[in-house]
């Protein structure tokens, strides 16, 4: 990648299309079901907050793509008024003067690995074959999708139902990895004009470490690049002290890292 693209302005763009992600995750997601789990997401600014608070932790709990303090404190207002647990994700880097200020005034306190901001583009991809077959999801497998995200993420499988809801909606593209009839791993991708977010990478536990991983990249960048993409969006936990597979998978797969947004818990 041209080292004009990783230095472009505008990188809150790559924020925005992940927070688009989930806000319209939420638009999919049933009222009853939404109601049943406390699902709910705001957009604001050109960010958002999400809060599934049976799922735990910052990936379902989160504040992403602000970059002002008042945006910061509508989020957070919002957030303490649902009384549940969540974090901001901020690159604490680029963070204006008044950001920081705000953060110190709320004695925000990081926790749990750093994500790592990763894109590709269409024409910068490394795009090797893989021998594992990756295939669309069908309507009528919206629940086995979701079935199969909660394992892979360690979650409750009545959330379940709470993934299922974008399969075949507009915008959406929901793929499993196959190990002959058996679905093996999930993966999902949201897009929008020319920009795509890859989420719910996951491989059941048993047949981890054999490239399931790396073919559900693969099927979304095809996908994507077959629908029109040209930048690709993505997330992953990196730790000084663990193996970051998936953020290894992702680079070996032609992404690279623009920046790094850290947990602050609320």
């Amino acid at each position: 990648m041209s080292k004009s693209v990783l230095r472009a302005p505008g990188l809150a763009d790559y924020d925005a299309i992940e927070a688009q992600a989930l806000i319209d995750w939420h638009r999919q997601c049933p009222t009853q079901i939404g109601n049943e789990h406390e699902f709910r997401c705001i957009a604001i600014g050109r960010g958002c907050a999400i809060s599934l608070p049976p799922a735990g932790g910052p990936v379902f709990n989160r504040i992403l793509g602000l970059s002002t303090s008042d945006e910061l404190e509508q989020a957070y207002s919002w957030m303490q008024e649902r009384q549940a647990a969540g974090y901001l994700q901020l690159d604490r880097e680029r963070a204006s003067p008044d950001v920081k200020r705000w953060m110190v005034a709320r004695k925000l306190v990081e926790k749990g690995s750093a994500w790592a901001k990763l894109i590709a583009v269409s024409g910068a991809l490394d795009r090797p074959s893989s021998p594992l077959k990756c295939r669309a999801v069908r309507s009528d497998e919206a629940d086995l999708f979701g079935t199969l995200v909660c394992t892979g993420f360690g979650m409750n499988e009545t959330l379940g139902r709470v993934w299922a809801s974008i399969v075949g909606k507009e915008g959406w593209s929901c793929f499993f990895a196959m190990d002959g009839d058996r679905a093996i791993g999930t993966g999902a991708m949201y897009s929008s004009g020319d920009q795509s977010w890859l989420g719910a990478g996951t491989t059941l536990p048993a047949f981890r470490g054999h490239g399931v991983h790396k073919a559900l990249i693969q099927a979304r960048l095809d996908a994507g690049i077959a629908r029109g993409s040209t930048t690709f969006v993505v997330e992953a936990t990196t730790s000084s002290t663990e193996t970051d597979i998936s953020l290894n998978n992702l680079k070996r797969c032609g992404f690279h890292h623009l920046y790094t947004r850290r947990n602050f818990a609320l």
